[in-house]
């Protein structure tokens, strides 16, 4: 049994701790902080990453800049977030990030175990889109062409497994049609290659196919979206087209290394929320294709669970390995 002396010494140890813990945490950060975009400089996840970068370095009083870190469809950004041990580098996770421990045979990192979450940011719907001069208007017309000659046309994507990628290969056994992929090093370089038309067409993320949508240097086919989007007057649904499995939704949010504590994670939560709920704000990215959504660090946490296992099937199913 412990004496009484024992045991205050046992609780003042304790209190030590505990206050040291805490006091690390209020200390966070004790330096500028890095943001991860595992992409490159334009991609759709850059102006949310900007937008807390700039928020978040009034609130803590440090600056938060953002670093595009492009390749591996993802991981060497995220590998760089996993390997922080100071916990002074948070980063952007993107939908492809759970599609990574499927196609990676070993991954530098666990992406439920190095990785904590922080708050989802977004929704972002893709769109297929065709150089502005090809002679197709609609899903059927493209899939006309296709069967016509197969393995004439190509469809461009962000990297092996990014949602370009599962997305093109998906239509393809859809609609019984042979397409070639070309994997390029992020959706930036995709894009411009459509345009330039070296490529014929890509499943591509509205926030950064919108822009040129709009100039009228790409031709929108169909949106990936349960309704139409008021982004995109006169685009069909790919359910409208008569292929409802197309309903998928890509997403983004915060996160940072395992060395993150839990209070400074609970607290950039918060302040995520505080910087996505400003008058305007939903507005002006929903014009970039990009639709806010904040949520908790368990529901976000959740939502990269359930992805893992889903997206592992599909691309079992498509035999989608990294290139």
């Amino acid at each position: 049994m412990k004496t009484r002396r024992q045991l205050i010494q046992t609780i003042g140890a304790a209190s030590l701790a505990s206050l040291t813990c805490v006091g690390r945490a209020q200390a966070w950060p004790a330096k500028p902080v890095r943001i991860v975009v595992p992409s490159a400089a334009g991609s759709p996840w850059d102006p949310m990453a900007r937008h807390l970068a700039d928020r978040l370095s009034k609130v803590f009083g440090q600056p938060f800049i953002v670093e595009n870190r492009s390749g591996g469809t993802g991981l060497i950004g995220m590998d760089q977030v996993a390997k922080s041990s100071d916990a002074h580098t948070l980063g952007i996770m993107f939908m492809p990030h759970t599609v990574l421990p499927a196609l990676v045979a070993k991954m530098p990192y666990d992406t439920l175990k190095d990785i904590v979450p922080i708050s989802q940011t977004q929704w972002t719907y893709n769109v297929l889109v065709v150089r502005s001069n090809m002679p197709v208007r609609d899903v059927s017309g493209l899939m006309a062409l296709a069967r016509k000659s197969p393995g004439k046309l190509i469809y461009s994507s962000g990297g092996a497994g990014s949602p370009a990628h599962l997305m093109g290969e998906y239509f393809k056994q859809l609609t019984g049609t042979f397409i070639l992929h070309v994997p390029y090093r992020g959706p930036v370089a995709a894009l411009q290659d459509l345009m330039g038309e070296q490529v014929d067409m890509m499943f591509a993320s509205l926030a950064a196919a919108l822009p040129h949508i709009k100039s009228g240097r790409l031709r929108a086919i169909a949106v990936t979206a349960a309704e139409p989007l008021e982004a995109l007057p006169g685009v069909p649904t790919f359910t409208q087209a008569g292929f409802p499995q197309f309903d998928v939704r890509d997403w983004a949010g915060l996160v940072g290394p395992a060395a993150l504590p839990s209070s400074v994670v609970e607290r950039l939560n918060v302040e995520v929320g505080k910087a996505l709920s400003e008058a305007g704000l939903e507005q002006r990215f929903s014009q970039m294709g990009v639709y806010l959504q904040t949520s908790t660090v368990t529901g976000f946490g959740e939502l990269v669970k359930k992805e893992i296992p889903k997206w592992a099937d599909v691309a079992r199913r498509s035999n989608i390995k990294m290139e």
